[in-house]
């Protein structure tokens, strides 16, 4: 029941990178963001990252995880989850 209750506040947090990968923030979590892509109607995780130490290796993250992406795209993700850890936009 926990888990259900989660995943429906994480909803309120999503950052979709494309049509089907997005991104959900967890403020108090130990790894508080996640990235998800939903295949066949199905939602799995990628990979998850303490963003509000380790934000400075964000790029390289997520460009592994969508190699498509471009360093402009990056920085308007970025500008769109600082404000989740009260940082800089």
């Amino acid at each position: 029941m926990e888990a259900l209750l989660m995943l429906d506040q994480t909803k309120l947090n999503q950052i979709w990178i494309d049509e089907s990968t997005y991104i959900t923030i967890i403020p108090d979590a130990a790894y508080n963001l996640e990235v998800w892509e939903n295949t066949s109607g199905r939602d799995h995780r990628m990979a998850r990252m303490d963003y509000k130490y380790h934000r400075d290796t964000f790029a390289g993250f997520i460009y592994r995880l969508c190699p498509d992406i471009n360093l402009l795209q990056i920085h308007k993700i970025q500008k769109q989850i600082n404000p989740f850890f009260d940082l800089e936009v």
